[in-house]
């Protein structure tokens, strides 16, 4: 690989000369018409002048700026830009050629490119710049089959070229420089499938400068994206995720402290809109940021809006859009942002100008008018922009390649953020909870409702096999290797443990670090009061905490304090006691047929089975294969779900979550939070109606408690993806693979 692109190289040595932008391609289109008697000449003149105006401000903040030409990112799903060798379905790349440039400002108001290296079936994408401007990192992939995406750095000075990162199979890209010259980098070495498709999962890891000591520093359910450095020290990044909802629109934006710690929404977390954030940079000096508005089923591409957090972190409450600057109303559009001037990779100058790669005239429309926003060959250019709508080319699109991220070559004092962590190598740390009670999500719950924490851990598939298909109000899609029916539960879980909660809604308590995991609030009975349908992470020694349960972002403590709080300040519940309450990172995943199906025949079968009464619900083992989720399911499983085929015999079994007897929450629900007492096993006929009255004499108030936490985990069938699996061989070799694949790169991000 590193031959290939010493060949790159030496082809592109020839290549350093500088290209201006030519008069003829300044956009005279958006410039004032000729006055009656003004000569053209004169006009263009006056225009030119107009224009070295409108970029004082930017040439000031950089004269030179960084860029990579590319084709627009993104598949049948804005996330999908890893165009892995070795991809197992979905792969998107186009070698239509590819360059690293620099764009210069001159005294005349044009711009020049220089180009540094380019490639005819190479890609070059996601510059930065070092903090003292001397070193440009990017991504590079060399070919389509034969390489993969990795990390390089180049030297300004002497155009040195170092290459990071390597591995075959493995995508590293979106890199960026942290204050303490490290480097925070998207990659795929996380090996997991995507829950609603078959494509590889990115998340995020750290690296030293020499692309040495990799550690894994996100683990999310899917994809994050785009993690780069605010002018405060924070790193924004979008995450995708719907533990518990539809999978269509939660994908916000996420803000962590550059060490992983403090990661939480910063905005649109409970939100139809935006659909997705992308892009997102921050504001020097301010509290605003700059993102694209943009959509589920779409490229990297969308709306350019300015944010303001202070006026609320959901829906429209502190979105903008331009040109002119207005407030906008929520909307619930799956590819939201592509109709009219669309936009990628703003990069903000203040809070009234950016630099972005950019399609003022919108899309090519079809016949009937629609936007064709899959065009990977767009004509996306560089552009300066106002928050009025005032524009200026900066760079054409040439040759057919479009002009990608493009960011300031300067020197910056980037403000670091230092976590105090007693231990790195701890294996635990605190999440405490001032008072679960506050909080839209706990509105109308009477205090002493409340009486323990369950504390959830998601696993996370490495392989795609087999499909059924949820939908519902959030939105509908297919969930691939399921490890329950249709409308049951994305993922696998584990129930770490269960922990107090004292009379004023305090709860404090240690957690295995690096493992994500997610809450619900019980009652006397163990029974759901509200739940997560997110999750939360601790990094080694880290202590985050909350006031409550969805309380407004905006009254939060500030992430970056995380790491610093006493929880004994916080927990009545802890502060009498010398050690805190521990749930442990070993439980197994819950499993129906290991932890419900004993019940059932201990206490239901003997009545509940077609020997004894083939009119009532069959609640026995016995086996029913379904060839679409290659699951063997029981008929107990597919009664108490109230399951039903979806189309002949060869289709998937799909529960009924509305169905008042079970009633668990859809993976096809809204985004939104919903209210608290109304879903789950509180609110379950087969409790209220059924089991409290006596139904099933001799039951324990373990084995109620065991009935609940099935439903209220959304009645997974699953303890793990391998279990109750109808594969075929070389479906068995599929997934030995991918968990290879998954232990392997683990162990080299380890080293």
């Amino acid at each position: 690989m590193r031959a290939a692109f010493a060949s790159v190289l030496l082809s592109a040595s020839v290549l350093f000369a500088q290209q201006p932008l030519d008069e003829l391609e300044v956009d005279w289109s958006l410039q004032t018409p000729m006055r009656e008697g003004q000569t053209r000449d004169d006009w263009r003149r006056d225009m030119l002048a107009r224009r070295r105006a409108r970029l004082a401000k930017t040439a000031a903040f950089a004269s030179r700026w960084a860029y990579c030409r590319h084709y627009v990112m993104g598949g049948s799903h804005y996330a999908y830009t890893e165009a892995l060798s070795d991809a197992r379905s979905e792969r998107t790349y186009l070698p239509i050629g590819s360059s690293l440039c620099l764009a210069e400002y001159a005294p005349d108001g044009l711009w020049k490119e220089t180009v540094l290296l380019q490639s005819k079936d190479g890609c070059f994408r996601d510059v930065d710049v070092s903090p003292d401007g001397t070193r440009l990192l990017y991504s590079f992939k060399a070919s389509d089959r034969g390489d993969d995406f990795h990390l390089y750095e180049m030297t300004l000075a002497d155009r040195k070229v170092r290459q990071l990162t390597a591995g075959a199979g493995i995508a590293d890209y979106e890199g960026c420089y942290l204050p303490d010259g490290r480097i925070l980098f998207n990659s795929t070495r996380c090996m997991q499938i995507v829950d609603c498709w078959w494509t590889e999962v990115s998340n995020l890891y750290r690296c030293e400068a020499d692309g040495s000591n990799i550690v894994r520093i996100t683990y999310d359910q899917v994809h994050d994206n785009y993690p780069a450095l605010t002018p405060d020290g924070r790193v924004f990044y979008t995450r995708w995720e719907y533990n518990g909802r539809s999978q269509m629109f939660p994908q916000p934006l996420f803000g962590m402290n550059p060490d992983g710690t403090g990661q939480r929404a910063v905005y649109g977390a409970n939100s139809w809109f935006p659909t997705t954030i992308l892009h997102a940079r921050g504001v020097e000096g301010s509290p605003l940021f700059f993102g694209i508005a943009s959509g589920h089923h779409c490229l990297q591409t969308g709306e350019l809006m300015r944010f303001d957090p202070r006026e609320g972190r959901e829906e429209a409450q502190g979105a903008w859009q331009l040109a002119p600057l207005r407030k906008t109303q929520a909307r619930r559009v799956d590819a939201d942002g592509q109709e009219g001037r669309v936009a990628m990779y703003p990069y903000p100058v203040d809070e009234r100008e950016v630099v972005l790669s950019h399609l003022p005239q919108g899309w090519r429309r079809s016949k009937e008018n629609r936007p064709l926003y899959r065009d990977h060959r767009a004509p996306f250019a560089l552009y300066w922009t106002d928050v009025d709508g005032n524009r200026e080319l900066l760079v054409a699109q040439r040759g057919k390649v479009p002009c990608g991220r493009p960011v300031p070559v300067r020197a910056r004092k980037l403000p670091n953020r230092p976590s105090v962590r007693p231990d790195e190598s701890a294996k635990t740390g605190v999440f405490a909870v001032r008072d679960v009670y506050v909080g839209d999500s706990m509105k109308g719950v009477p205090r002493g409702t409340v009486k323990s924490l369950r504390v959830v851990a998601l696993d996370f598939r490495p392989a795609g096999i087999g499909q059924n298909a949820n939908g519902g109000p959030g939105g509908g899609g297919l969930s691939c290797t399921p490890p329950a029916v249709g409308q049951g539960t994305w993922g696998v879980k584990r129930v770490l443990g269960e922990v107090p909660v004292a009379a004023d809604g305090s709860v404090a308590f240690e957690a295995p670090v690096r493992t994500p995991v997610y809450f619900q609030l019980l009652d006397a009975k163990g029974r759901m009061v509200q739940t997560m349908r997110s999750w939360t992470l601790l990094q080694p020694g880290e202590t985050a905490s909350c006031i409550g349960c969805h309380e407004s972002a905006n009254l939060a403590p500030d992430f970056r304090a995380s790491v610093r709080l006493d929880p004994r300040r916080v927990s009545e519940a802890a502060a009498g006691s010398r050690s805190l309450p521990k749930v442990s990172g070993n439980a197994k995943g819950f499993s129906f047929l290991r932890e419900v199906q004993p019940i059932l025949e201990r206490r239901c079968v003997a009545c509940h089975s077609p020997v004894k009464n083939p009119k009532i619900p069959d609640l026995t083992r016995a086996g029913v294969d379904d060839r679409s989720s290659l699951r063997r399911w029981t008929k107990s499983y597919l009664a108490l779900t109230h399951a039903k085929r979806r189309g002949d015999e060869s289709t998937s079994w799909s529960g009924a979550p509305d169905h008042g007897m079970v009633n668990w929450i859809s993976t096809g629900s809204v985004p939104t939070p919903l209210p608290p007492l109304t879903r789950g096993s509180r609110t379950s006929l087969l409790f209220t109606r059924k089991l409290d009255k006596g139904h099933a004499p001799g039951l324990t108030d373990a084995e109620l408690r065991t009935l609940a936490c099935w439903v209220d985990l959304e009645v997974p069938f699953c303890g793990d993806y391998e279990e109750a699996n109808l594969w075929n061989a070389d479906q068995c070799r599929r997934w030995r693979e991918g968990v290879e694949k998954r232990r392997r790169d683990a162990t080299a991000a380890e080293k």
